[in-house]
């Protein structure tokens, strides 16, 4: 049965990768990353059926606000590996202790971790920052019109789940700790274990375990890369003009998991469209290495893995339950 909750998400979340994509300017691509993109399509789900413009609009400047100061202080602090783990860690810590709903905590954090695969520097840093807010200027805009003529759509209407300060802190620690295996690795897909952590607390539930999402992942990313590899070799080398269909399947990927609750189904759908995406941003004369991809980003994901699934064992031996 299709959800049409899951439909007006899709397409809000759709609507606003295409707009900041447009926005930004395909021109600049090869000389950044995705990471004002993610934040944008991310954060307009937050805010579907929000219908009071001003708390729209206040939401969307904190939440901006808080992931461009994450991704800029990562940058900046990438020279100095402990350094940058330690501020990590403590903006993981004020973010998931201060913002309402660990969800967009997520959201954030993934934007800041996304700059390990942006340039590095000062002013690309500042760059990305007045770019995630031009993303805010396309969150209102997709949300406005999502909201013309519709009324309150009670599925989309979940309540806000903060973190204790005692959660807050255990989460920042296991990033802390993934940062630093990171740096003290020098992974090339470093990111990938706090990012692999972020994803599977942000898509968390009662009726999806962080056990068994943590368990769907591992696998699902290299099937992913996978899928993505097939991808670039046959359709894109046909016709190049089947990479403006990336979005699309992105979105797809998306949909799977707002309507059928398919964690495993949609990271294999994400990662194949990441996976083409990378390839395109950067150029014809810099392509990925696809198995360079599938190791790097399936040992990320290991690690994250195995960080996420200590961090919950001990959190239910705390709490007495399961997580």
């Amino acid at each position: 049965m299709v959800s049409g909750s899951a439909i007006k998400r899709t397409v809000i979340l759709l609507s606003a990768m295409l707009l900041m994509t447009a926005a930004w300017g395909i021109d600049r691509i090869p000389e950044a990353n995705l990471l004002m993109i993610v934040f944008t399509f991310l954060a307009s789900t937050f805010l579907a059926d929000v219908k009071k413009f001003n708390l729209r609009l206040l939401k969307v400047v904190i939440w901006a606000s808080y992931g461009s100061a994450a991704q800029f202080l990562i940058s900046v602090s990438g020279v100095f590996p402990l350094l940058q783990t330690i501020i990590a860690m403590g903006l993981a810590y004020f973010t998931f202790s201060t913002l309402t709903d660990h969800r967009v905590g997520c959201v954030v954090m993934i934007t800041g971790y996304l700059a390990f695969l942006a340039p590095p520097g000062f002013e690309a840093a500042v760059g990305r920052s007045f770019d995630i807010f031009a993303g805010a200027v396309v969150i209102m805009a997709v949300t406005t019109l999502g909201s013309i003529g519709t009324g309150e759509d009670k599925a989309l209407l979940v309540p806000d789940k903060k973190y204790s300060p005692g959660q807050a802190l255990m989460l920042s620690a296991e990033l802390g700790i993934g940062n630093l295996l990171a740096n003290m690795l020098q992974l090339k897909q470093g990111s990938w274990i706090m990012l692999t952590i972020l994803f599977i607390r942000m898509c968390m539930s009662s009726a999806s375990s962080g056990r068994k999402l943590a368990l769907q992942r591992i696998f699902a990313i290299p099937i992913g890369v996978v899928v993505g590899g097939f991808l670039l070799g046959t359709f894109c080398r046909m016709d190049y003009r089947f990479v403006f269909l990336v979005p699309f399947v992105g979105a797809l990927g998306f949909f799977v998991l707002y309507n059928y609750g398919d964690f495993f189904l949609f990271s294999i759908i994400f990662m194949a469209a990441l996976t083409v995406a990378s390839d395109w941003i950067a150029g014809p004369y810099q392509r990925i290495n696809l198995w360079e991809s599938f190791f790097a980003r399936s040992i990320s994901t290991g690690l994250g893995t195995l960080l996420e699934l200590l961090f919950l064992n001990r959190q239910s031996m705390e709490n007495g339950d399961t997580a």
